[in-house]
């Protein structure tokens, strides 16, 4: 796999490939390379994350396409999905899945750039189900986008790209990130491994009434490493009540990478 260059992908939405274009532009600057010794002083699950993550000089670049397969709940009913994401740390994420079989089809996309935010989806690529956009989703996405990059972009955890940590105990930690504008905290759980387990965040739910922010986060099963060594969250379960009683119950997506690609 080429992790410098764009990989081959399926055929998208026009959405989809809108939002792709914008944030596939990259940066005209040589990415700077990864220095195990600015992790110096982060707090110890941060300092073991990314020593696991990141091989030493590894290039920081802020993008990372991927290949993904699960299953989705809606409307009580779990359906299989497979998806493209492109997600750039900072800017903005595209999520394109193509979601159950034959006779139940949706296909669509959840955007966040710089000047749009919102998320579309068709039956059978034609009838439209789902059309939402405007301030909340963009508050939503704007988490999303934050928890998203703890997860599968590693690079942007570093100091040298600007994360802030702030410690909680020897397997906790808070990362603080640049989300589409706003600042976002995510709780990070890492074990003796290096190897993160949990995170959560207070994420604004639109859905809710009144729209509030909510506890929403995911635990992480395994690990998928891509060819240039770069180690990210390679399957999970994500869900709204995040660290309640009510987690167990509000997971809506398990997912599984199959592919990552990162490019600057």
């Amino acid at each position: 796999m080429d992790t410098t260059g764009t990989r081959r992908r399926r055929q998208l939405p026009a959405i989809a490939e809108r939002g792709w274009t914008v944030l596939s532009g990259g940066s005209p600057a040589e990415p700077a390379a990864f220095d195990p010794a600015t992790l110096a002083g982060l707090p110890p699950p941060a300092k073991r994350l990314l020593d696991r993550a990141l091989p030493s000089r590894t290039p920081l670049t802020s993008t990372v396409e991927l290949s993904m397969e699960g299953e989705i709940r809606l409307g009580g009913r779990w359906l299989d999905f497979n998806a493209d994401q492109i997600l750039r740390a900072g800017d903005g994420f595209v999520w394109s899945p193509v979601v159950g079989g034959r006779l139940l089809r949706f296909v669509g996309a959840d955007v966040l750039t710089a000047h749009d935010a919102r998320m579309e989806f068709r039956l059978h690529g034609l009838v439209p189900v789902v059309r939402a956009f405007g301030p909340d989703v963009r508050r939503s996405a704007q988490g999303r986008l934050a928890a998203e990059t703890v997860v599968w972009l590693p690079q942007a955890l570093t100091p040298q790209l600007g994360a802030r940590w702030t410690p909680i105990d020897d397997e906790r930690a808070v990362v603080t990130l640049d989300a589409a504008g706003t600042a976002v905290d995510v709780e990070v759980v890492v074990d003796d491994n290096g190897q993160i387990r949990r995170l959560g965040l207070d994420r604004w739910n639109g859905s809710a009434d009144p729209p509030r922010a909510e506890p929403f986060g995911g635990s992480v099963d395994s690990t998928f490493t891509a060819s240039n060594g770069v180690t990210i969250a390679g399957s999970g379960a994500v869900g709204w009540g995040f660290g309640t009683d009510e987690e167990a119950d509000s997971i809506f997506f398990r997912y599984r990478i199959t592919e990552a690609t990162f490019s600057r």
